[in-house]
């Protein structure tokens, strides 16, 4: 992979730190001083090579140790962290923790926060209350369903965390994705396309931005910041990676009024078009008139 997928380059979101926070019994582990490995791995989109480590934190790291604060009666480790590209990332991530015997009390115990930030000052927290599958072979997390953006909302918990976008199709969308040919011209800051709706006593006004510099849509709703579609360049390339609703407006088919908006803005502007968002490949399946923008077979 390229520096310019692995490391900021002036555009796009990137990892700027996090945490572990553990909580009753679960400090014994920490104050106890039994060794801890803990990481955060993914592999690249678009990439053969082996996972890389997103976030991680040790006991055998003498100077890890320096970050463990204790805060509220919790007991915070601070986890070195990556400056990868969230738009170089899969839909998933594998979080693992090793300990020499599973920790007591670990239900809703150890919780995982990521900081992601652009340049342009906006931040979005993935935001994570480790299964026990996380204490075995690992946790494959997603990425996406646990993002929220910051100032807009709170933190989702993956056990509650609804769908990004209803199965049943576009029926239940407060507004229709736009269909091709309404897109007009859009750069950075300003609208994609037509306003996803002008709204109505029963549904809110949509509108969809394009931020070209740092590479994603913004789905505003009633100048609410509610969602974003994230990509990449490279040449003349776009790859679609993740497609992020605020956990207060999922459930309302707004994804689907992001991604068609989104699509046909890129029409316009790339040959090609890469897809790694799930989110985004159910919208083509039930969308035919995007399935030649979205024809070529992707990684599910």
């Amino acid at each position: 992979m390229t520096d310019q997928v692995l490391l900021p380059d002036g555009t796009g979101f990137y990892l700027a730190g996090g945490e572990l926070t553990v909580a009753d019994e679960a400090g014994q582990t920490i104050a106890g001083s039994q060794p801890v490995d803990f990481s955060v791995t993914a592999g690249l989109v678009g990439s053969a090579d082996p996972d890389v480590t997103l976030a991680d934190w040790s006991t055998a790291q003498t100077d890890d140790l320096g970050g463990v604060r204790s805060e509220d009666g919790l007991t915070v480790l601070t986890l070195r962290t990556q400056p990868l590209m969230l738009n170089s990332l899969p839909s998933s991530v594998r979080v693992r923790l090793r300990t020499p015997a599973r920790p007591q009390g670990t239900e809703g115990a150890w919780q995982l926060v990521l900081h992601f930030r652009n340049h342009a000052g906006s931040s979005l927290t993935w935001h994570a209350s480790l299964p026990t599958e996380a204490f075995g072979a690992g946790w494959l997390a997603p990425l996406a369903d646990l993002l929220s953006i910051d100032g807009t909302g709170g933190a989702v918990d993956p056990a509650s965390a609804p769908p990004q976008c209803p199965e049943d199709g576009p029926g239940s969308e407060t507004a229709a994705p736009s269909r091709r040919g309404d897109a007009g011209s859009a750069s950075d800051g300003h609208v994609a396309g037509r306003p996803a709706a002008t709204g109505t006593s029963t549904s809110p006004a949509a509108t969809v931005v394009h931020h070209s510099v740092d590479e994603y849509y913004e789905l505003l709703v009633d100048g609410h910041q509610a969602g974003l579609l994230i990509y990449h360049v490279i040449g003349s390339n776009l790859s679609i990676t993740h497609t992020v609703i605020e956990p207060t407006y999922r459930g309302r088919g707004l994804s689907w009024v992001l991604i068609g908006h989104a699509l046909d803005d890129i029409r316009t502007k790339f040959a090609t078009v890469s897809n790694y968002c799930a989110v985004v490949r159910r919208f083509g399946e039930k969308n035919p008139e995007y399935h030649d923008l979205l024809s070529l077979p992707r990684p599910t």
